[in-house]
């Protein structure tokens, strides 16, 4: 009999150390795809993993919470992470904001300005109206900041704070995070895929100083 395909993929077993300090099972893998989106391969590992009892992360739930901009905005929220204005629509798109398609199996996003093809980029963003569209107000003065996070750590000193928070209320061990920068505050925006194949070598050898890979 075949192991189950979970035990194929990448696992990373972090220093128990690193796990005390989040309140995590000892015997806790992380599942190191860095592209959880719903129905993936790693989905379904991480599925797998789930009914197998196994202690790996992220959980199914958890990437949904991450990848879904309106459900990672209430979480942030309530975790006192300062976020942007923001409403869902359907039929009408403003200005001045930053736009999301809320659509499981996309990470497609756009900055909506004046002088935009508001019909065209509602109907690329919604796929014709299928989905609705998360738009984030955006300051008049700001900037846009892309975090890459490896298990709570980031190569940028500015953020490696701010970074260990987030990882420790979205639980994903690779991710590449959106930031609305302004003068009073850095404004959780989204969380998108990071992949593993994607790390450049200052993160592979941070992340493998944090632990141990698992055959």
């Amino acid at each position: 009999m075949e192991p189950p395909s979970f035990i194929q993929a990448s696992f990373f077993r972090p220093q128990l150390s690193f796990l005390t300090q989040l309140h995590l099972d000892p015997a806790s893998l992380f599942h190191m795809a860095g592209d959880y989106y719903y129905m993936s391969e790693a989905y379904y590992q991480l599925l797998e993993a789930e009914l197998a009892a196994q202690p790996v992360l992220p959980t199914t739930a958890d990437t949904l919470d991450a990848y879904v901009v309106p459900l990672a905005l209430e979480k942030a929220k309530l975790a006192k992470f300062p976020v942007p204005e923001y409403r869902l629509v359907v039929d009408k798109l403003p200005t001045g904001v930053l736009a999301y398609s809320v659509n499981p199996f996309s990470e497609k996003m756009q900055v909506i300005s004046e002088g935009d093809d508001l019909t065209a980029k509602l109907n690329s963003l919604s796929r014709t109206g299928k989905y609705a569209v998360c738009c984030q107000q955006l300051p008049a003065d700001y900037r846009m900041d892309v975090l890459r996070c490896v298990l709570g750590h980031t190569l940028i000193p500015e953020y490696e704070s701010y970074a260990l928070e987030l990882f420790k209320l979205f639980r994903l061990p690779l991710m590449r995070v959106r930031v609305i920068v302004t003068s009073e505050a850095y404004l959780f925006s989204a969380i998108e895929p990071l992949a593993l194949k994607e790390l450049k070598a200052e993160e592979l050898g941070l992340l493998e100083s944090l632990g141990t890979w698992q055959e």
